[in-house]
């Protein structure tokens, strides 16, 4: 089995030298027979081998390895093989309790419909069911919707978990009374722009990721009420034993 995959990705990857697709092909064919491994860089790190001794230059494989990581990240079809080889790894990088931002901003609001951006498995959802939540959370990664309904029957609550990417969720319009995303990834004035029209009047969204930018995020959120407002140097919940610099937001949206 090992060798005909090895001949299969061997064949793709003298072709795909010359096609970016093709070679993003053979990529996710070599992904996707590897072990599960729970941190993502050093899942994805041993193909840039396979193109040295492919023919590759060395300087040629670290970029296509940035091209090719970057795309497993957000492409559906890379992130679900990615996510569910990182969230079946046995020895997980991100912490496993509740966010603090999401836990404090949410003290002393009337529970609602709340909606888990890039859910994993579960950790902010489970914690919002068990406070009266009514959650909905949704991820590409099946392996880690898979884990959301196991800890959320464990805990005795109950949560709709969905196989879906964030580019392909209907997110509905003044439907959510909270909307939380923490550590997926930057976000986008199309993706403020979604958040906004889903949210109810007086709604919240909670954000909190790693960041280099330039207060894009708190500029995106100007027409809201900005409850907290953090561009910190800060211990994160993914690797986190060392610090990073961060963003968290907390912004609710104006009422009629």
């Amino acid at each position: 089995m090992r060798r005909w995959l090895w001949i299969c990705v061997a064949a793709g990857l003298v072709y795909a030298q010359a096609d970016p697709e093709a070679q993003w092909k053979a990529f996710l064919v070599w992904l996707n027979a590897q072990p599960a491994n729970s941190k993502p860089a050093n899942l994805i790190r041993p193909y840039r081998e396979i193109l040295v001794r492919q023919g590759m230059a060395p300087a040629g494989a670290e970029r296509e390895m940035d091209r090719l990581g970057h795309l497993a990240f957000i492409r559906p079809e890379g992130a679900k093989v990615l996510w569910n080889k990182v969230y079946g790894g046995s020895d997980p990088i991100f912490v496993r309790t509740p966010n603090a931002l999401l836990a404090r901003a949410i003290e002393g609001r009337k529970p609602g419909k709340a909606l888990d951006i890039g859910m994993g498995p579960g950790r902010n959802a489970v914690f919002l069911a068990m406070q009266g939540w009514d959650v909905t959370g949704f991820d590409p990664s099946d392996e880690a919707v898979r884990q959301a309904q196991a800890s959320a029957a464990k805990a005795g609550v109950k949560i709709r978990a969905v196989v879906s990417s964030d580019d392909r969720f209907e997110f509905g319009a003044v439907h959510w009374d909270l909307i939380v995303m923490t550590y997926i990834r930057s976000l986008t004035p199309g993706d403020a722009e979604r958040i906004q029209r889903s949210l109810t009047p007086g709604g919240l969204f909670v954000y909190e990721n790693g960041s280099d930018r330039h207060n894009e995020l708190l500029k995106l959120f100007l027409p809201y009420r900005i409850v907290l407002f953090e561009d910190v140097d800060a211990f994160p919940d993914w690797n986190p034993g060392k610090k990073i610099r961060l963003e968290r937001l907390t912004a609710e949206k104006p009422p009629l």
